[in-house]
């Protein structure tokens, strides 16, 4: 925060510098405070949704308002803190509770915009599973066991009166391509997948001679459980600095986000294959998932009542997701 104060000290400084001096003019004055950000490393989370703020990038829609940008990707939350604290990125795209965490534990972030509505689906072998109650008994696989998938499914079963611990059996595996893997190779039948890991597991099932079902999008009994609130997952998130420091490109993110959705929409092969050119993704495959990512542009605040349903569900089960607490209702931004 001192950094933050030291800021408000020196624009309150050169605003009363440019009231006295003679022939100053408010014009000049805002063109320097509007100056382009230097030096931006955007951090993308590896994921499909981060593929709307690269067209973005790529469209060029950000050149002058930050005309050096950079783009890498971030594997871990210690990665992109580090990449926080140390200044350099103030701009990257994640899921939605990490910011939220952060931000609980003393970084100065917001929530700017959310790219993805839910991407978490059943996928299984078994044609006898159409609903979640149909998982009764059953053995899945799962990932990331206590993290925000694994929640979210917990959520969904409590809402259903159910137990997952007891009413089935879930092993859990680290990563969501192993139990993909483990579901092309027939050696699982059901298993909880996020995107584009559950596309994956579908189209290397078929080069097998396999057939998988997109049996239960838990987005859609997440909606009915939550009176029609979506899921908002993965979405923008900025440093205090960059809201400060360069307003304009945050007009220039704003007005460019839905243009770069749309894109990604209409042409999903043209985004599947720069998700392979900058996020080591294959391009078919994520061309084939980009239809169930749910991918939108929404500001944050206007998608809040949801956001507020999602972190008070993570709040219920794993109270540490978010350090113990809603984020105030200024994390949530608007444009």
């Amino acid at each position: 925060m001192t950094v933050l104060l030291n800021r408000r000290r020196m624009l309150g400084a050169i605003a009363a510098a440019a009231a006295g001096a003679a022939g100053a003019s408010a014009a000049s004055l805002g063109a320097a405070l509007a100056a382009p950000a230097k030096g931006l490393e955007i951090l993308g989370a590896p994921n499909g949704s981060t593929i709307v703020l690269l067209r973005l990038l790529q469209s060029g829609a950000l050149n002058a308002t930050a005309p050096d940008a950079t783009f890498r990707l971030w594997r871990d939350t210690d990665e992109l803190r580090a990449a926080i604290v140390s200044g350099r990125t103030s701009l990257f795209t994640t899921p939605t509770h990490v910011p939220a965490n952060l931000a609980n534990r003393g970084l100065p972030l917001k929530l700017f915009a959310i790219l993805s509505m839910g991407h978490l689906f059943v996928i299984s072998s078994d044609p006898g599973i159409t609903s979640f109650k149909d998982l009764a008994g059953k053995q899945l696989v799962g990932f990331f066991k206590n993290d925000m998938p694994d929640l979210v499914f917990r959520s969904i079963a409590r809402g259903y009166g159910m137990d997952p611990d007891k009413d089935m059996t879930i092993t859990y595996v680290r990563t969501p391509m192993e139990a993909a893997q483990m579901l092309a190779a027939g050696r699982a039948t059901t298993a909880i997948l996020s995107e584009p890991p559950a596309t994956a597991a579908i189209m290397m099932a078929k080069k097998e001679g396999r057939t998988l079902n997109r049996a239960i999008s838990l987005q859609d009994d997440w909606k009915k459980q939550h009176g029609g609130l979506g899921l908002p997952m993965a979405g923008i998130a900025v440093h205090e600095r960059l809201i400060e420091e360069s307003p304009e490109l945050l007009k220039a993110m704003a007005a460019g986000l839905p243009g770069a959705r749309d894109w990604v929409l209409s042409d999903p092969a043209a985004a599947g294959q720069l998700g392979e050119e900058k996020m080591d993704m294959k391009a078919p495959i994520l061309a084939s998932a980009l239809s169930h990512f749910n991918v939108v542009a929404e500001p944050a605040a206007k998608l809040k009542p949801g956001l507020v349903a999602f972190y008070e569900t993570l709040l219920s089960f794993q109270p540490e997701a978010l350090a113990g607490k809603l984020p105030p209702d200024s994390f949530y931004l608007d444009f």
